[in-house]
C-alpha cells in the first residue's frame, strides 16, 4: 500500500482526465469501491459493480462518462477507466531508489553503470554489461556476457545463463531462468545424444516475465520475446521460439521449440502449443486451448 498522498489534479492530468469536485484535494491511496475510505481513491471500470459505487466511502472514483451519475464522491471522469486504473497505480507504486553494490555481491564484470543497483549474494560474471539504473535484487546469478540494459528490474533468485540480452525497461520476477537449454537430443539405438545449445535468449524493451517462468536458449540463432511480450507465472518458452510484439501470455502455458507466436496475441493459461508451428497476429486461444495446426489464424 502506498503511503504517497497526490493532489488530484496531478492525478487528473496524468491521466488525461476531467476532474468533477474540489481540484486541490489529495489521496493516500488506491482501494476497490468496497475498502475505501475518506483518504483514498478507487475507480469503477464495470458495470457490475454499479451498486459498490453507489455506497462507496472513496473520496474520489476515477470512472468513464456514463457511470459518473451513479457516483455520490468527486470523480475523474476518463476515456477508458481500466486503462486509467494502470496508470494510476503506476503514479502510486514506491520506487526503488538504492544504488551501488551490496559488500555480500561477487563481481567479477568491469562494467556496470554506477547509477544502479547490486543487492547481497548476487553473483555477476566476467564481461557481463550493466546498464543504467538497473536493479538486481539479492540471490541473482548473471552468467558471463549478459547484457542487461537501463531501468530493468531483475527480482531475487533469477538466473540469466551466458550470453542472454535483456532490453530496457523489462522486469523479471523472482526464480526465473533465462538461457538454460532446450530438449535437444538425437536417438541412436535407443540412446540419447546431447545437442548443444549454442544459441541465446534475446529479450527486447518493456518485457515482463512473471515467477518461476523459463526461456531456453536456442539451439543456434536466437530465442526472442520482442518489445511488449508480457509473461505471467510458469510459463515456458522453448528453444528458437519467437513471441511477437505486445503478446500476453497467461500462467503454465508451454510453448515447444521452433514455434512463432505473432504480434498482440492473447494466450490462455494452461495452453500448449507444439513445436514448428506458426501463429498468425492478434490469436486469441482460450485457457487450456492444445494447438497443433501448422499455422493458426484464430482459436
Amino acid at each position: 500500500m502506498s503511503e504517497k498522498k497526490i493532489n488530484l489534479k496531478k492525478i487528473a492530468n496524468y491521466l488525461d482526465g476531467k476532474i468533477i469536485g474540489e481540484e486541490d484535494c489529495e489521496v493516500e491511496n488506491i482501494l476497490p469501491l468496497d475498502l475505501a475510505n475518506k483518504h483514498d481513491i478507487s475507480f469503477l471500470y464495470s458495470k457490475k459493480f454499479i451498486d459498490k459505487l453507489k455506497t462507496t466511502k472513496a473520496k474520489v472514483v476515477v470512472l468513464e462518462e456514463e457511470y459518473k451519475s451513479f457516483n455520490g464522491s468527486f470523480s475523474i471522469v476518463v476515456k477508458d477507466a481500466h486503462f486509467a486504473y494502470a496508470k494510476l497505480t503506476q503514479l502510486f507504486k514506491q520506487g526503488m531508489d538504492k544504488i551501488g553494490v551490496s559488500p555480500d555481491a561477487s563481481i567479477k564484470s568491469k562494467s556496470i553503470d554506477p547509477s544502479s543497483y547490486i543487492g547481497p549474494k548476487v553473483i555477476i560474471e566476467e564481461e557481463a554489461e550493466i546498464g543504467k539504473n538497473v536493479k538486481i535484487l539479492g540471490g541473482v546469478y548473471i552468467g558471463s556476457k549478459v547484457k542487461i540494459e537501463d531501468n530493468t528490474l531483475i527480482y531475487s533468485n533469477v538466473s540469466i545463463y551466458s550470453e542472454t540480452k535483456i532490453g530496457k525497461n523489462c522486469i523479471i520476477h523472482a526464480n526465473s531462468v533465462l538461457g538454460s537449454d532446450g530438449l535437444g537430443f538425437a536417438n541412436k539405438d535407443e540412446k540419447w545424444e546431447k545437442i548443444e545449445h549454442l544459441g541465446i535468449v534475446k529479450v527486447e524493451n518493456e518485457v515482463e516475465i512473471g515467477s518461476g517462468c523459463t526461456i531456453d536458449r536456442s539451439s543456434t540463432g536466437e530465442t526472442v520475446l520482442r518489445s511488449g511480450v508480457k509473461l505471467d507465472n510458469q510459463v515456458h518458452i522453448a528453444h528458437n521460439c519467437e513471441i511477437g510484439e505486445n503478446t500476453i501470455i497467461g500462467a503454465k502455458t508451454a510453448i515447444a521449440g521452433t514455434t512463432k507466436v505473432g504480434k498482440r496475441c492473447k494466450i490462455g493459461g494452461g495452453c500448449g502449443i507444439i513445436d514448428n508451428i506458426n501463429l498468425c497476429d492478434d490469436v486469441t486461444a482460450v485457457s487450456y486451448t492444445h494447438l497443433t495446426l501448422p499455422t493458426i489464424c484464430s482459436v
